[in-house]
């Protein structure tokens, strides 16, 4: 999804909710109050263990001995330490030494000391520089005062070792105490390309940077992005001032050919981000812009980055000058790595700190499966296999979605076929039955001759008619299928016959093309045949007698 920015990002800092603020984070770690327990304090050696042990190497303690002291003397190649272990990472922004006072019968303390840190992610333990690339500190000048070392950069880690050190030999005791707070952002780790060099005057390096620097490759550590620390509007201002140390860094986009800026973070548990803030430098008169793009994209076993990543579009501001802190709205996505790709939209980006608001994601989340590896194959092996078009289920998983979709499609294009000859084969059969048969009478029937007037008289031998049990009217078999010529008037008045029939009997027989069919008997409701009316007949004389009709 795309997210645009509202309008302009103002000079002013933003209040970021999980970044860390070194101003608030001074509060000493435990080693005066106890909190820090004493199997959690350690030695490289110990010339009293009773006495003078790690346990006793606490700041403004008076136990026993009242320090920790080496058991040998302190010398510029050091090999002895004090250990101080956290159990978790915390972000240790100062620290505190003393020497051995002991109720003023203590006369040894260090004038110079190392440090040196280590975190889960790293694989061996750092020594600690300054901005300045300074690695021996300052210590004490007498046995009761504290001095204060604040560290710039910080130190994000989990363990701590102070190591007395001496440009000539001598015997130290040592109290320590560590000042700053708990590493809540959750990063254990950030990857990226190494900055550039600008000219002749500025380098745009992450110089606190403590993981793996692989050619232009920073892999596995933590640096100046994630320090708490932001630059000044002004690239240039970091480099004239010394007691400014907040720096940019900073890539050009002469040799990366429009490729966007890869960072990738590993975070301690899985995850889930509300938002990421980005502070960037934007002197467009110097070829520095906001960046015009930022893909973020979450895994959580870091192998597959899966689903859509969200997409944010700077507006673009040539009017004002000032560094701006850009959030952008990751809206609840889950994971343990986050890949953030950041567009060119001038020859530089710079950038000062980036930070994360998330919270721990409890629960069983299972992470990626590891993709099957397969053999370097030549360029004649790997053209061979794309002209196959083989699609596996295991490495493409998008490939194995497409062949599913295609079966889907085929089996829904033959269940509509099968349903379409299933409804036409019933849709014919309806047809059929409803549709009027063939006349069961034989074509070479006359039926004209099924209507006819009965004669008068003795019934001759006709087929006209069939015999029916109701003597009173007679049944036609089928209505005419062809128009008759009209009867002749002999037909209405026919001669009387010489021997009367019986009164108003009359008989229809008929036979129907000497087939032998039999029609089948009369409807209960059909009336009889309505009798032609007839005048009597007289024989013309006085008597007028009666003949018949």
């Amino acid at each position: 999804m795309k997210v645009l920015t509202a309008g302009l990002v103002l000079a002013t800092l933003m209040a970021i909710t999980d970044g860390i603020d070194p101003s608030q984070c001074i509060a000493p770690l435990g080693m005066e109050s106890g909190a820090i327990k004493d199997e959690d304090i350690t030695a490289s050696s110990s010339f009293d263990s009773g006495n003078v042990g790690p346990q006793h190497g606490r700041v403004r303690c008076e136990i026993n001995g009242g320090a920790w002291c080496p058991q040998t003397p302190a010398t510029s190649e050091v090999k002895e330490w004090i250990q101080i272990d956290l159990h978790t990472v915390h972000v240790i922004t100062g620290s505190g030494t003393q020497g051995r006072f002991g109720n003023s019968q203590g006369v040894e303390y260090a004038e110079d000391y190392l440090l040196e840190y280590w975190r889960p992610r790293l694989s061996k333990w750092i020594r600690y520089r300054n901005h300045k690339g300074i690695e021996v500190m300052k210590g004490n000048i007498n046995t009761y005062l504290e001095f204060k070392s604040e560290l710039e950069p910080p130190i994000m880690a989990s363990k701590v070792r102070f190591l007395p050190f001496s440009y000539h030999k001598r015997t130290v005791c040592m109290r320590v105490e560590l000042y700053g707070c708990k590493w809540t952002d959750g990063i254990v780790s950030y990857s990226m390309p190494q900055g550039d060099k600008r000219g002749t005057s500025w380098e745009f390096y992450d110089t606190a940077y403590d993981g793996h620097w692989d050619g232009e490759k920073l892999l596995y550590g933590l640096g100046q992005l994630t320090n708490g620390r932001f630059a000044q509007d002004d690239f240039k201002t970091a480099f004239y001032e010394q007691n400014n140390v907040e720096g940019w860094v900073g890539w050009k986009n002469d040799t990366r050919e429009n490729r966007p800026i890869e960072i990738v973070f590993e975070f301690d548990k899985v995850r889930e981000f509300s938002s990421l803030n980005i502070y960037c430098n934007n002197q467009f008169t110097k070829d520095v812009q906001v960046f015009s793009e930022a893909k973020v994209l979450f895994s959580v076993g870091g192998k597959k980055y899966k689903g859509e990543p969200i997409t944010f579009d700077y507006i673009e501001d040539r009017i004002f000058e000032t560094g701006r802190n850009v959030s952008i709205k990751l809206h609840h996505r889950v994971g343990r790595f986050v890949k953030l790709q950041l567009y060119f939209a001038a020859r530089w980006i710079l950038i000062s700190e980036i930070t994360f608001d998330s919270a721990v994601v409890y629960g069983n989340i299972t992470e990626e499966e590891e993709d099957i590896e397969e053999p370097l194959q030549k360029d004649d092996d790997l053209n061979m296999s794309a002209d196959k078009n083989v699609v596996s289920a295991v490495n493409t998983p998008s490939g194995m979605g497409q062949y599913l979709g295609v079966v889907v499609g085929l089996l829904s294009v033959l269940a509509v076929t099968m349903i379409s000859v299933v409804v036409f084969i019933i849709i014919q059969q309806r047809r059929y039955k409803s549709s009027p048969r063939p006349s069961q009478i034989p074509n070479a029937c006359d039926k004209a001759a099924l209507y006819r007037e009965p004669s008068v008289g003795r019934l001759p031998s006709s087929s006209d008619y069939a015999d029916v049990r109701d003597p009173e009217y007679a049944v036609p078999l089928q209505a005419p299928q062809t128009p008759r010529n009209a009867p002749t008037l002999h037909n209405f008045l026919p001669k009387p016959p010489s021997i009367p029939p019986p009164h108003e009997r009359y008989y229809a027989a008929t036979e129907i093309c000497n087939t032998g069919f039999v029609p089948p008997p009369p409807p209960l409701s059909t009336p009889p045949p309505v009798r032609i009316g007839r005048q009597p007949r007289y024989i013309s004389g006085s008597n007028k007698t009666y003949v018949g009709p």
